[in-house]
């Protein structure tokens, strides 16, 4: 799998997700919580991920912080 990135765009109370906004493309890319228990996130925070198609729709793995003067950290 390659690596995306993208940014934190909000969070879906409906869904109980992160949305993510791809750099490139329209997929809608969710973040679920129990699949990152010890990140801190919030929107506007860039990450680079892969992902990943569960039933419910397509979610980001693993996750890493993208930071602007790199290409991020664990």
């Amino acid at each position: 799998m390659s690596e995306v990135k993208g940014t934190v765009k909000s969070y879906d109370w409906i869904r109980g997700d992160w949305l993510v906004e791809l750099d490139e493309g329209t997929e809608e890319v969710f973040i679920n919580r129990n699949d990152w228990p010890d990140t801190a996130l919030s929107a506007g925070k860039r990450l680079r991920f892969q992902m990943v198609h569960r039933p419910e729709g397509i979610y980001a793995l693993p996750v890493k912080v993208h930071h602007l003067g790199g290409l991020g950290s664990e």
